[in-house]
């Protein structure tokens, strides 16, 4: 499936179209009767206006680039190419995937972030990729840089968040992907249209039968299963909705915030590039810290229990009482959970001290 280069190509000049209707090339942040301007926030227009490849969308260009290393990484980590058709869930999740139980109850936010990077197969890294060539780079070019990164970015946080809020309510998910990003720029290049043209232009109506389709596309996919009778066909392609809807709604609020009249000083551009930046390495690393010091990584409930019940066997009430504290973070309501962290509690309590000491039984 292809995106309508028509639809892309207009986004780059209707948004910036009231400037001076004669000019070739037109500015976003040119308010309403200022002088026209031949610079776009992100760089020089090069003459002819619209351009193609990633000519003038550092940011677009990089992300490719990013997405395709970091799928090397995967399947290198992985034991090799066969895994390029299916990457297993151990080393998603160790790499960052958005895991609901985990991202949830373990509070690991880093994961919202790290996720938008990784792909469960070079055909979903190829797709997405593709929506990423053909949108990406006029997107950038017409908003600019300093708008393009930060609207990925939180597009992709906010449709990563989405997934894990419906994975920990409706079902357990381990989400991987761009496309909820995608899905907010799409959605963030609608805004732009009914801005320039109305709820009836060419731009609007394009950019919004396509985020349509998608999300069509993950509704057949959501129930064919029940429609077949057919448990395996929900393994077949999963779609994640919750992160599309999220990451469309995350891109569309974040294109209403912007003001045309607005400029980024290359100052102010270069600080939100390098701020950008920093969220990415920052949750980067911290998924590698939390990976080689969470003694209680990956853990499911029983799991932390027996880790808990172990502890407290061997008399480290320490340790007893932070597995038991995870297994009540991630299963609230189960009254095993509550029992054993009341006999943690009675076992370790000792009335002539402050701090509790362990006491074996």
């Amino acid at each position: 499936m292809a995106i309508p280069a028509t639809w892309l190509t207009r986004l780059g000049v209707e948004w910036r179209a009231r400037a001076n209707p004669s000019e070739g090339a037109y500015n976003l942040a040119v308010s309403e009767g200022a002088a026209p301007k031949t610079e776009l926030e992100g760089g020089a227009e090069p003459a002819g206006g619209v351009t193609g490849g990633f000519t003038g969308a550092p940011v677009a260009g990089a992300l490719v680039a990013v997405n395709v290393g970091v799928f090397a990484a995967q399947v290198y980590l992985a034991g090799g190419a066969r895994h390029a058709l299916g990457m297993p869930e151990s080393v998603l999740r160790w790499l960052g995937a958005n895991d609901s139980w985990f991202t949830i109850s373990d509070n690991r936010i880093e994961t919202l972030v790290t996720a938008c990077f990784l792909h469960l197969s070079i055909l979903h890294l190829a797709l997405n990729m593709l929506v990423l060539w053909q949108v990406g780079p006029l997107l950038e070019r017409a908003i600019g840089s300093a708008r393009f990164f930060p609207l990925y970015l939180v597009a992709g946080i906010v449709g990563s968040a989405s997934s894990a809020i419906w994975g920990r309510f409706f079902g357990h998910t381990v989400s991987v992907g761009a496309s909820g990003a995608l899905c907010g720029l799409i959605a963030a290049a609608t805004v732009v249209g009914v801005r320039t043209g109305g709820w009836r232009g060419e731009l609007t109506i394009g950019m919004g039968r396509w985020l349509g389709l998608i999300f069509l596309i993950g509704l057949i996919r959501a129930v064919m299963p029940r429609l077949t009778q057919n448990d395996n066909a929900a393994h077949i392609s999963q779609i994640d909705n919750a992160a599309h809807i999220g990451g469309a709604i995350g891109g569309a609020i974040v294109a209403a915030t912007w003001q045309r009249g607005f400029t980024y000083a290359r100052r102010a551009q270069r600080t939100v590039l390098t701020m950008s930046i920093a969220v990415v390495l920052a949750a980067g690393v911290t998924v590698y810290v939390r990976n080689r010091t969470d003694p209680f990584l990956f853990m499911d409930v029983e799991e932390r229990m027996r880790a808990a019940d172990a502890a407290l066997q061997e008399g480290h009430c320490d340790r007893a009482r932070a597995a038991i504290r995870r297994a009540i973070q991630m299963d609230p309501q189960n009254r095993s959970i509550r029992a054993e962290s009341t006999e943690i509690a009675r076992e370790c309590w000792d009335p002539n001290s402050d701090r509790p000491t362990p006491r074996l039984r």
